[in-house]
């Protein structure tokens, strides 16, 4: 709940200007918790109803004895009797008020009402006794109704109506006495007197604002504090909820491994049983019908035993129960186990299946080289099973990740392939629910290969057309334990260094377009720039027949600018340097020569892109 008077909003009365101001200025609304604070703080003044007044009274009289009479001391006596009386009461009743049934204004207009009562008797004590007094005595009475009235500035600035009831009536009677029927001395004192009011009035605004800026804090403060309970206590409770949430699924997950563990495990030995056994019945006297149904069970079996093990490497994967051990490997050695691995399947579906290393891939990484063979397994795996003609490539390449060589391995097939965006899709896990999910259930190898190669800290994607056949990747790090933020950010002293080599694509370049636009849109961005390549390459060669060396070099810059812009740094470079050191004699032949040169390396460039992303072949 928001309070009206906040501090923020409450001007500090020494920055306002003038009193005048400041007493004109209109009474803030308050909250209704801030007012029931200062009647409480002004019910707690006197509780006891102190005999400390009578003294005083008593006391005071003592000066005024030769000039008024006893019945001009039980006068004010009485009031003061009647106003502690009356004080007396109705504090009883305001802390009998425990529902708060009457409004804290009710109460604090009540006090008020007794303040002038209260006053009052000090009021009628002046009237009485000073006008025919000696100037001494009126000074002593004087001085005590100022202190009395500074008292009550001070203990009931909280409550302003009560202040102003109680020194009004205390203390304008007498300076009204003074002013009519007392010497010039007397007179004198009660203008002093009257600006004295004056003054304690202001300063009585003052402090009433500062308790209304106090409470208001307290109030605040109040809130914070129980809020912050709250939500500590809210925290605490969320916390065990979500400590018991992960124990309950902990101890699932738990259970359902070790049952399909366990499951696993029965179901293998009958599998092998049933495998072996047709393998024996194939070996004896059959004929081609038996012998095929023979095969088929052994196939069946293999096949069944393979799904099990996925679904044991699935288990462990949800469970994060695998556990890896980097050490160096051998990326070549790693992709020669696989395809040892797979070649009985290949060999068996009449499927060749080799490995292509390409330049400048690293000889050695630091990762688990178990899993990184078991994910190019299953990407192998996959490609034979859904390849029925031709056969499968292991292809490893360097690809640049965070200013170092990392490894890209990728598994071609000869298939029938799928829409590109089909194939970026494949990745997804498959407890991602939605609108392809029957598409991600298709391939648990690639799922599979998909969180080992998260696991390594690398990542995964796959590119295809119709017709064109399948390319499914993972790129790997150098060393694991760096854990790279994949900048992908390339210098150009480096691919300057690349085109003066000879080298013919720039795989940095080519798999940092592959991040910025995806798996699914790289092939149509190589596609849309070869084309564009082709078209300035036709011009170029216009331009030389022509001998408009003008537009021959508009068009060079231009070639050299599309063609580093998709990795073909061989022509990039070419490009940028036709028209360099041309000789006089012999200009038309050499730049001939150089733009034969630029198709060859236009060419290459193209079949190397091909061989990457099959579905440019198309």
């Amino acid at each position: 709940m928001s309070l009206s008077a906040e501090p923020s909003k409450i001007s500090n009365p020494a920055d306002d200007g003038t009193s005048a101001e400041r007493l004109d200025a209109p009474s803030p609304v308050l909250d209704p918790r801030i007012e029931a604070e200062q009647v409480r703080q002004l019910f707690d003044l006197g509780k006891s109803g102190s005999i400390i007044i009578f003294v005083a009274l008593a006391v005071v009289w003592l000066p005024f004895m030769s000039t008024s009479s006893i019945p001009e001391l039980l006068i004010p006596f009485g009031l003061l009797v009647a106003s502690q009386s009356a004080f007396n009461l109705l504090r009883l009743r305001y802390h009998s008020d425990e529902n708060q049934e009457v409004p804290a204004k009710s109460w604090g207009d009540r006090y008020a009402l007794i303040c002038l009562l209260s006053g009052g008797a000090w009021g009628s004590a002046g009237v009485l006794w000073l006008p025919d007094a000696p100037f001494a005595s009126q000074a002593v009475f004087g001085v005590v109704v100022a202190g009395l009235c500074l008292n009550t500035v001070i203990s009931r600035h909280v409550y302003p109506r009560a202040m102003l009831g109680y020194t009004a009536t205390a203390a304008l009677p007498g300076m009204v006495a003074l002013l009519i029927g007392a010497g010039w001395e007397g007179q004198l004192m009660a203008v002093l007197s009257s600006l004295m009011w004056i003054a304690l009035y202001s300063a009585t605004k003052t402090l009433h604002l500062t308790s209304i800026s106090a409470i208001a804090l307290q109030l605040q403060n109040d809130e914070l504090v129980s809020g912050l309970a709250e939500a500590k206590a809210d925290a605490e409770k969320k916390a065990k909820d979500a400590e018991t949430a992960f124990a309950v699924a902990r101890k699932a997950a738990r259970s359902r491994q070790d049952f399909l563990s366990m499951v696993t495990h029965e179901i293998r030995s009958p599998l092998a049983s049933l495998s072996g056994l047709a393998h024996m019945l194939e070996a004896t006297e059959l004929d081609e019908k038996q012998r095929s149904y023979a095969r088929g069970v052994e196939e069946s079996s293999r096949l069944l035993n393979r799904l099990v093990d996925d679904l044991s490497d699935l288990t462990e994967m949800e469970a994060l129960s695998i556990k890896l051990r980097p050490t160096d490997l051998s990326p070549v050695e790693i992709a020669q186990a696989a395809i040892h691995v797979t070649r009985h399947d290949a060999s068996s579906r009449k499927l060749s299946i080799e490995v292509d290393e390409l330049p400048g891939t690293p000889k050695t990484i630091h990762n688990d080289p178990d899993r990184v063979k078991q994910a190019l397994v299953n990407l192998i795996v996959r490609a034979l099973r859904t390849t029925e003609v031709g056969g499968v490539i292991v292809r490893l390449s360097p690809v640049d990740i965070d200013e170092e060589v990392g490894i890209r391995f990728s598994v071609t097939d000869t298939g029938a392939g799928m829409p590109s965006e089909d194939a970026a899709r494949l990745f997804s896990s498959l407890d991602n629910e939605g609108d392809h999910a029957p598409l991600n259930r298709r391939d648990v190898n690639l799922t599979i290969c998909d969180r080992l190669v998260r696991l390594m800290g690398g990542r995964a994607g796959a590119d295809s057309m119709i017709g064109g056949g399948f390319t499914a990747w993972f790129v790997l790090a150098p060393d694991i334990n760096r854990h790279p933020k994949h900048r992908r950010r390339h210098t150009e002293k480096q691919r300057q260094t690349a085109a003066n080599t000879g080298q013919v694509l720039d795989f940095d370049r080519i798999y940092e377009l592959e991040q910025d636009l995806g798996t699914a849109r790289i092939a149509d961005h190589l596609g849309d720039a070869i084309h564009t390549i082709a078209d300035l390459q036709k011009a170029i060669s216009e331009a030389v027949r022509r001998g408009d060396h003008r537009t021959l070099r508009a068009m060079a810059e231009s070639l050299a600018i599309e063609a580093n812009a998709i990795g073909l740094t061989g022509l990039s470079g070419g490009a940028s340097h036709l028209l360099d050191d041309l000789p006089d004699a012999t200009r038309d032949q050499v730049l001939s020569e150089r733009v034969g040169q630029l198709d060859a390396k236009f060419k290459s460039g193209a079949n190397a892109l091909a061989r990457a992303y099959p579905a440019l072949a198309g």
